[in-house]
């Protein structure tokens, strides 16, 4: 049966893996590595854990069965539990995250019910306003802390933040010096240690690069520094701290390559002919007129990855557009002969990568 293919190449996610823990450990900075990207895929896990490190973070607790079945690894669930599935959160998730108290005294009940003890790690919102208890709401803070300090067969694994997912709000010192001083003063104030301050993912890079990362701050939820390497972190996120944008093509890797067979050639006008209306996602199109050009369709389209989120490997091919299952490429500039049956590989960005990972109309191949 047909599919495109996603080739992933395990040996440099595994080297990316230790020079990661590597560098951030010389900073004092322990790493959890975040496998949500790659949808709870067991053989991305394993490479990771051979880099040498040894916790595993998804946000599903399906995919955290998965890995707990086949690796049996320590592992974090990255979202915040559903009180519907507390039993499997306790079951497949040694640390979940947390800001809920309705949800932490479920998680405790649970955590009793089968005799294991869960770890919290409690989430402060410091202004991109997802998760997390709002750092304003102090009180809030300290009384949850000390809630999950009191309750049986819980553990408190540190305070967490995240920026840049939701509100587009950077790590920069202050915010990191403000969560710092907060965790600092719940601890003075309670007299329960903090043992990690867990603040934010690859984003933060950025300021470890610049040798401006706040002292104290030990942890941090790492995914795209390994999935796609410190240069790719550097050069994206550096990027937008001077607020511009990089082409699509500055954030790919060759880590991870989809493949598609060419199923029509031709040559066709660059421009429709008729009164034009909109497309299948009811979106209107502007057209240049480039002439006659040759041009290839490939089995793969919108349903499988978005063709804004990968780039030809050959430059020399332009990706024209996509239907739900065709994706139409210009080929004119070619130098290799192409024919029908012949494949097109793509290099893919991590929306790309979440999406042929995702859907089941690709199929996942390893380099071992």
């Amino acid at each position: 049966m047909y599919k495109p293919i996603l080739t992933i190449d395990l040996p440099k996610l595994r080297d990316n893996a230790r020079v990661e823990k590597k560098e951030l450990g010389e900073h004092g900075i322990e790493v959890m590595a975040v496998n949500k990207v790659f949808n709870g895929c067991v053989a991305t896990a394993r490479a990771v854990l051979e880099g040498g490190i040894d916790v595993i973070a998804e946000s599903r607790t399906y995919n955290l069965k998965k890995l707990k079945d086949a690796l049996g690894c320590r592992t974090c669930l990255l979202r915040s539990p559903v009180l519907s599935e507390i039993e499997d959160v306790i079951r497949y998730a040694d640390i979940s995250l947390n800001s809920e108290v309705a949800v932490i005294k479920a998680l405790s009940a649970e955590a009793v019910r089968q005799g294991k003890t869960h770890e919290v790690l409690l989430m402060v919102d410091m202004g991109d306003l997802r998760e997390g208890i709002m750092f304003d709401h102090y009180q809030d803070i300290v009384d949850t802390v000390k809630l999950i300090n009191e309750l049986p067969n819980l553990k408190l694994y540190g305070l967490g933040t995240n920026f840049n997912c939701y509100g587009t709000v950077m790590p920069t010192v202050k915010n990191g010096c403000d969560f710092r001083d907060i965790a600092r003063k719940v601890e003075a104030d309670t007299g329960i240690k903090i043992p990690r301050l867990s603040a934010g993912n690859c984003t933060s890079y950025v300021l470890i690069d610049q040798g401006k990362w706040p002292e104290g701050l030990n942890h941090l939820r790492i995914g795209g520094l390994h999935e796609y390497g410190i240069e790719y972190v550097k050069v994206h996120y550096l990027d937008q701290y001077h607020h511009s944008q990089k082409p699509v093509e500055k954030v790919c890797s060759p880590l991870y390559t989809l493949t598609a067979e060419i199923i029509e050639l031709n040559s066709k006008p660059t421009v429709p002919i008729g009164e034009l209306g909109v497309d299948a996602f009811l979106q209107t199109k502007t057209f240049e007129d480039r002439g006659i050009r040759r041009r290839a369709l490939l089995a793969f389209g919108r349903q499988d990855v978005p063709s804004e989120n990968c780039v030809p490997c050959d430059d020399s091919i332009t990706v024209l557009g996509q239907t739900s299952d065709h994706t139409i490429i210009d080929i004119e500039d070619c130098k290799t002969p192409l024919k029908v049956g012949d494949k097109v590989s793509f290099e893919l960005d991590y929306t790309g990568l979440l999406a042929a990972c995702t859907t089941d109309g690709v199929e996942k191949r390893f380099i071992n």
